[in-house]
């Protein structure tokens, strides 16, 4: 059995598909395999993933599902130890997985390892990831809630321990799946991060990303509001962080002209978690 499992989801993603999966081959470790989530194509994205042999592993949905649904129907079939996520339009640098995986098989106890990551477009490097975010290592929940500082690209997981979750991803969110993933496993796991950029993550206009980030401010506070029925201690526990999250989101909802609900938070807050 390969001991990463690398999950690529792609919607009509051929323009950038190539050098996405070239750079999984590229990788100086090497046990490895992609399972290729095809999420209803209908460009040549079948035809290009199937054209690499066997280590891609390929499997398409009848008809096209949210993100999180086909993520979690991609993990299900990953053989790996670990679990690596990287989106078709992303590029992986050549020793990520060989150096996060040092951290994760000296440490059982972390749950997640994620690294530093270039931002580019088509005119080349923008900037790295850490020079606009401070990484945090250990039990990081709480500066997790203050602001998500981990890129979905650079993210490896063990995946013992995300099967110790409810859930993996959450099929209803569309914007910050990732981030309520990585909230909750905080919540009980430590975190460790390489420093230097691993990964390159694309900037572009025809991103998911780039066209729906308006959503963003509604699903923290719909993810909020479910991490605290989950763990009501939450509520009291993390009291100024929680605020800060939320007020966020209401600032972003005010500034589009969208009034949010409050975060429920109830009697049942004030139990411990």
């Amino acid at each position: 059995m390969p001991l990463v499992s690398v999950i690529i989801n792609c919607l009509n993603g051929e323009r950038y598909l190539r050098e996405a999966i070239d750079s999984v081959f590229a990788q100086t470790f090497q046990d490895w395999e992609i399972i290729f989530w095809d999420n209803a194509s209908t460009d040549s994205s079948a035809d290009i993933a199937q054209g690499y042999g066997d280590r891609v592993r390929y499997f398409k949905s009848e008809t096209t599902s949210s993100l999180g649904r086909a993520r979690n129907l991609a993990i299900s079939r990953a053989r790996g130890e670990y679990v690596a996520l990287l989106d078709c339009d992303d590029l992986w640098l050549p020793q990520k997985l060989e150096k996060q995986l040092l951290l994760l098989r000296k440490n059982p106890d972390v749950a997640l390892c994620y690294s530093n990551s270039m931002f580019f477009n088509s005119r080349g490097d923008l900037y790295d990831h850490f020079s606009q975010v401070k990484p945090k290592r250990g039990m990081v929940f709480q500066y997790l809630l203050e602001s998500n500082f981990i890129s979905s690209e650079t993210m490896v997981f063990r995946k013992a321990l995300l099967e110790t979750l409810d859930y993996i991803f959450n099929e209803e969110l569309t914007m910050v799946m990732d981030y309520d993933l990585t909230l909750r496993l905080a919540y009980r796991y430590p975190f460790d991060y390489v420093e230097e950029a691993l990964s390159k993550w694309r900037m572009h206009e025809g991103s998911e990303s780039n066209k729906k980030r308006f959503l963003i401010p509604r699903e923290n506070k719909l993810m909020l509001e479910k991490l605290i029925h989950a763990h009501p201690g939450i509520a009291t526990n993390y009291s100024d962080s929680v605020s800060l999250l939320e007020n966020n989101a209401n600032y972003q909802l005010g500034k589009s002209g969208i009034r949010g609900r409050p975060v429920k938070r109830g009697a049942s807050s004030r139990r411990a978690a």
